[in-house]
């Protein structure tokens, strides 16, 4: 794909393209080995330490080398972006149903489930992605295995969720196919951990970016607490830092003045290592 269509599908984001959620590439047997093989290598790491936590350890003039090696890897193989609710309902259109699943990274951060995770499913009798996952990953000791959805349920669920805090991002498995929806809180999730704590971009920035219309914002600070990533600052009234920002939403979502919208990315306000899959 060239790095136009990859990036704005026609005219709109990547992951609003019908086309990357198609059965036919969920067929390919490369990438459904690979999903085999990355369900396994989470129940591998539980109970274990997370490996990113030994980047600290490496050389500190190796450690520049070996984020842009995880970054371009992931982006091949398994490529997240922050989305904002309103992108996830029309993402949500492009699907038959969804499959709720314990979160992997809280199995492994955490050591418990929580199940605020989403697969796609493409037709009726299928789990999209997780029909090629062993099913005993799901019914390890506190799982809840997989809950079939209506886009519908999907949807309140994910309303439950942003009124709580998480991040939603959608992820790949093996690029361009996308096979789920997480919702992320900071020391739960290790995309935004090693994204936030290690500078290693495993979770990029989304399409859209929050603005403040000053004349609205009181300055109240409410929107401070949602924002992980340290884009927000306030005094009279909030600013926000473009090179910072992920385009989450989860500011505006509850500014009580409505001073904060989400306006489409510039390419001059995201920063130089963030990848689009036409650049790898």
């Amino acid at each position: 794909m060239c790095e136009n269509c990859t990036q704005h599908g026609e005219g709109k984001a990547w992951y609003l393209e019908a086309l990357e959620y198609g059965e036919d590439l969920l067929a390919d047997l490369d990438r459904q080995r690979y999903i085999q093989e990355f369900f396994a290598r989470q129940a591998r790491l539980v109970g274990r330490r997370d490996p990113i936590h030994y980047l600290r350890l490496a050389p500190t003039p190796l450690r520049p080398i070996i984020r842009s090696f995880i970054t371009r890897r992931l982006a091949v193989d398994h490529y997240g972006q922050a989305v904002t609710i309103e992108e996830v309902e029309q993402i949500f259109s492009l699907v038959h149903g969804l499959v709720r699943v314990p979160c992997v990274c809280r199995r492994i951060t955490r050591g418990f489930d929580e199940s605020c995770c989403l697969g796609f499913v493409f037709r009726p009798d299928s789990l999209g992605a997780g029909d090629f996952i062993d099913p005993s990953y799901w019914q390890a000791p506190g799982g809840k295995g997989a809950e079939k959805m209506t886009v519908k349920e999907g949807l309140e669920l994910i309303h439950q969720l942003n009124k709580k805090g998480y991040v939603h991002s959608i992820w790949t498995f093996k690029t361009p196919f996308i096979g789920g929806l997480c919702n992320c809180t900071p020391g739960d999730c290790r995309a935004l951990v090693a994204t936030i704590d290690y500078d290693v971009p495993v979770l990029h920035k989304g399409a859209y970016i929050a603005r403040v219309v000053p004349e609205l914002c009181s300055g109240c600070g409410v929107c401070l607490p949602r924002c992980y990533f340290q884009a927000l600052q306030i005094g009279s009234h909030a600013v926000i830092d473009g090179t910072r920002c992920y385009g989450c939403g989860l500011c505006a979502q509850v500014c009580p003045r409505k001073a904060i919208t989400m306006a489409p990315r510039l390419p001059d306000s995201t920063i130089g290592h963030e990848l689009s899959f036409g650049q790898i």
